[in-house]
């Protein structure tokens, strides 16, 4: 698990926020802390990569800034449903007045205005799932969120992953409790390593068949990163092809060309798998779209 420290260039997911695309929200059952598992294949776990705590996004319907009165909530969890049921449904007034006293005493956030302007600047989230809460020191209560993101990889975002595990700190304070602005913790639940060569041998497949639009579906975009001529091989040789294991984008020969679009950041995130063919090999750049692996580059791989 990678740590990634705050940073104002372009990279992976700094603005993973509390905005909303029809936001389904359920105080359900805890998220487990624990290894996460996919459905569709079970000895692939979900990996977690540890991203800097971002900030709230405000929903995108239309906001009510409405009344300033204090929210009472009667226990941390309950707090934290209702932050967010709040901006799901554009009240930014009962969000703010959810807020807890050393959030609304900074300058960043210190009127509902404040709070308001902020939330355009913030990643959107299609559904939030409420889970287990943990006593912490000074009486504070931490609150762990699931959230769900509408995934994509591109030059301005980077990564803005599909399903990211959030700790909120709650306190209680004015006989309710309140929540932090922003996170204490955001981990990326990126899919498991193990699906990586599948879907680059899906792709491969279609790159033999010469299928350029089939392959074009199965990257990030039509526009491949690196040495994209050497996609050109599984066509002109055919044969048989083959992706190797999954490898650390460490193993790239070239970083440049992704380090210049999506930051130092697609290190922690990127792999590398080698394609073996008929006289012929290179390497597949993936990023995580989602719950699956999508090809980003292509480059001559190492040795």
């Amino acid at each position: 698990m990678a740590s990634l420290s705050p940073t104002q260039t372009p990279g992976l997911a700094r603005k993973i926020g509390i905005g909303v695309l029809g936001l389904a929200l359920g105080l359900g059952a805890a998220v487990a802390v624990g290894v996460h598992r996919h459905s569709d294949e079970r000895a692939a776990s979900v990996q977690r990569l540890t991203l800097p705590a971002g900030n709230a996004q405000a929903a995108t319907a239309p906001a009510q800034l409405g009344s300033t009165r204090p929210v009472a909530a009667g226990s941390a969890r309950e707090a934290v449903q209702r932050f967010f049921d709040a901006l799901a449904r554009g009240d930014l007034a009962t969000s703010y007045n959810l807020l807890d006293q050393a959030s609304r005493a900074t300058g960043k956030y210190d009127s509902l205005a404040r709070w308001t302007d902020a939330q355009n600047q913030r990643t959107p989230v299609s559904s939030v799932r409420v889970g287990s809460d943990k006593p912490v020191d000074s009486g504070a209560v931490d609150v762990t969120v699931e959230l769900r993101h509408p995934a994509s990889i591109d030059p301005y975002a980077g990564l803005v992953p599909g399903r990211t595990l959030e700790v909120w700190r709650t306190h209680k304070e004015a006989g309710g409790w309140r929540v932090a602005s922003d996170p204490s913790s955001v981990q990326a639940l990126l899919p498991s390593d193990r699906l990586a060569p599948g879907a680059v041998n899906s792709w491969v497949g279609k790159l033999v068949g010469c299928d350029q639009q089939g392959a074009a579906g199965l990257q990030v975009d039509a526009d491949l990163y690196g040495q994209a001529s050497l996609a050109q091989a599984p066509c002109k040789l055919h044969g048989h092809w083959t992706a190797a294991a999954a490898q650390p984008f460490s193993a790239v020969s070239d970083p440049t060309p992704y380090v210049a679009a999506f930051g130092a950041e697609v290190s922690s995130w990127a792999r590398v798998i080698p394609v073996q063919g008929p006289g012929s090999h290179f390497a597949a750049v993936v990023g995580p779209l989602g719950d699956g692996w999508r090809v980003i580059g292509v480059d001559a791989g190492q040795g």
